[in-house]
């Protein structure tokens, strides 16, 4: 009973492992090539302040909305965008106003915790995606840290290498189990009686 629990109990840290492994992996790769990975036809967003909050919490995981029609955005939408002075930054906040002046649309945007609106509206070109209102709590702490020189070697080198390891230990095993069957029969024949009885 005890070595079955423990195989079993094998099985599943090597499966758990291996999908740590892959997940960390594939999210560390797209992250790097494309800024931020994709899941579904979602993009996948850190948060890294509190302005959302307490809709969405700080070092949360957001999921948004790609390829979004700025026509079809509204008051109360929350959006992501490039922030006017550094393009690479982006930012998630909440449509209070639509503003149009001679065919150009530019948003203004707050943060749910924020005491005023951002001091400049968003033009439509900088919307990035629309939140699709689907959050995990608190993965963005992970998946920062997962892309630190530290979070990669811990969370892709270590399970990989325990992975391998566990791997070795399992096929080394099974082979001393199968000398030991050999053993055993070769212990029950007789020379009157090669065969097994």
């Amino acid at each position: 009973m005890n070595k079955r629990v423990l195989k079993w109990g094998g099985n599943l840290v090597t499966i758990i492992l291996a999908v740590l492994m892959v997940v960390t992996t594939y999210s560390a790769v797209t992250s790097r090539v494309s800024g931020a990975p994709k899941i579904l036809g979602l993009q996948m967003y850190e948060v890294l302040s509190g302005s959302m909050e307490p809709g969405i919490h700080t070092g949360s995981i957001i999921f948004d909305k790609l390829g979004v029609d700025v026509k079809d955005l509204k008051v109360g939408d929350v959006i992501t965008f490039k922030a006017s002075d550094d393009p690479k930054m982006l930012i998630t906040h909440r449509i209070i106003q639509v503003k149009s002046d001679g065919g150009t649309t530019a948003f203004q945007v707050k943060g749910d915790a924020n005491d005023s609106p951002d001091s400049k509206p968003v033009p439509a070109t900088n919307v990035v995606a629309q939140y699709d209102n689907i959050t995990i709590p608190y993965l963005g702490f992970y998946l920062n840290f997962m892309k630190s020189k530290m979070g990669i070697i811990l969370l892709v080198i270590v399970p990989g290498a325990l992975l391998i390891i566990s791997t070795i230990v399992g096929l080394f095993r099974e082979i001393l189990k199968l000398e030991k069957d050999k053993r055993l029969d070769s212990s029950n024949m007789t020379p009157e009686n090669p065969f097994k009885a």
